[in-house]
């Protein structure tokens, strides 16, 4: 098998560069956002739970602590209901733009092992 023409090794290498360069930037923008939506998560934890205990009391002024405790539960089971359902829509539409983007790396690995073979 006779090498490959210097030209083509090069343009090989450049492809192969940027790829790498966007896989790089890819994953630190994932890392950044992970730790941005942990952080922002905390937070908004928080602000439950001191939202919650503000309502728990309001709400036993009038009612009796095992009705304001069914009521909260209802409410949040069906927030947490929709929530995951919204969630689960959303998941699957990044897994087909994901599944989309890979087949069309491959598009584009296959094209390039063409012309190599062809070369």
């Amino acid at each position: 098998m006779e090498p490959l023409p210097e030209e083509t090794r090069n343009t090989v290498r450049e492809d192969l560069d940027i790829a790498r360069d966007e896989a790089s930037l890819g994953l630190s923008e994932a890392r950044h956002g992970v730790a941005a939506l942990a952080a922002g998560g905390a937070c908004g934890l928080l602000a439950l739970w001191s939202a919650h205990s503000t309502l728990v009391r309001g709400l036993e002024r009038v009612w009796t602590p095992e009705r304001v405790a069914g009521a909260l539960t209802v409410v949040y089971a069906s927030g947490a209901s929709v929530l995951v359902h919204y969630g689960s829509k959303r998941m699957r539409v990044a897994r087909a733009a994901s599944r989309e983007a890979l087949n069309s790396s491959v598009d584009v690995v296959r094209g390039v092992v063409d012309e190599l073979k062809d070369g």
